[in-house]
């Protein structure tokens, strides 16, 4: 009798203290038996057989300071997700941009922010050079480049892919503003990726001004400013002459292309005469987003 009142209230004792443990002391893996801490650290695992169960290991230990369980491939250059977390917090490791809770992975920002910005971002498709889209665009590239007696060549044009979001907001404003009228204009900017000799995507460098204008549809441009600065004052500026836009398109030195954005921008009634010659030469200037879209970039050389 004596030995099962022990047995009862080692029992009771036992999963009382079980009970009393917080979640989030328990091993990451097995969440059953709690964390291991070594010499005042708390590892994210009870063990080794957890810590080797919590995925793909590499060479390199945990990029948290203090801990020495290896840093796995779904956590990047930590063990765990708590011990990314626990890097930025601590400042030994960047916080991303976006959400400052995770360790930046794809330039400034996380994988997860990264992958969101993805999904509703704008995307680029190649036209086809043998394509009417394609032969039309360098048509009119080239007729309404009048500032220099050498007419470029037009080498590949993407299309900007706009998500239904996005799109609709420049509907939105046009149906508000049926007194404007539409017309094409170029915005030449720093290139700096290697824009044409790849697949056809937007960079993550926030030092390149066309990828930049594009991805935030002409919110931000390169390192986070917000607007351009000009004659006319803080805003967008664009040019109906791809000629006079081409001043400000530098690309890298490891790109055989100049790069331009070419955009539809809805515009009063005034700036579309292109009577005078001296009024033709000035940019096209507008402090709305929503009256400005990117819709092709295009590669050219001269």
């Amino acid at each position: 009798m004596s030995s099962l009142v022990k047995s009862v209230v080692h029992s009771w004792h036992s999963h009382h203290k079980q009970q009393s443990i917080d979640p989030s002391d328990l091993c990451e893996i097995c969440q059953k038996k709690p964390k291991y801490v070594e010499k005042g650290f708390k590892h994210p695992y009870c063990g080794k057989t957890c810590a080797r169960a919590g995925g793909n290991s590499s060479s390199n230990p945990c990029g948290l300071s203090g801990c020495r369980f290896p840093a796995r491939t779904a956590f990047v250059n930590f063990c765990s997700d708590s011990h990314a977390r626990e890097a930025v917090r601590l400042g030994q490791a960047p916080g991303c941009e976006s959400c400052k809770m995770y360790p930046r992975i794809v330039g400034t920002v996380c994988a997860s922010c990264d992958r969101r910005a993805r999904a509703v971002a704008p995307r680029l498709r190649e036209l086809n050079k043998d394509g009417s889209t394609f032969k039309s665009i360098r048509a009119a590239f080239r007729s309404e480049w009048a500032v220099f007696s050498t007419i470029p060549n037009v080498e590949k044009v993407y299309e900007v892919v706009l998500p239904y979001e996005i799109r609709d907001s420049y509907e939105l404003y046009r149906d508000a503003n049926p007194h404007k009228t539409l017309i094409r204009t170029f915005h030449g900017a720093q290139c700096i990726c290697d824009m044409g000799t790849k697949e056809a995507a937007l960079c993550s460098f926030r030092s390149c001004g066309i990828c930049c204008a594009v991805k935030s549809c002409f919110k931000s441009f390169a390192f986070g400013a917000k607007y351009n600065v000009g004659r006319f004052g803080p805003g967008i500026y664009s040019y109906r002459d791809p000629g006079l836009a081409d001043r400000f398109a530098t690309s890298c030195t490891t790109s055989p292309y100049r790069v331009m954005i070419a955009c539809d921008t809805a515009v009063d009634q005034s700036q579309c005469s292109r009577s005078d010659e001296a009024n033709d030469k000035e940019p096209i200037f507008t402090t709305v987003i929503d009256a400005i879209m990117p819709v092709y970039i295009i590669m050219y050389t001269r």
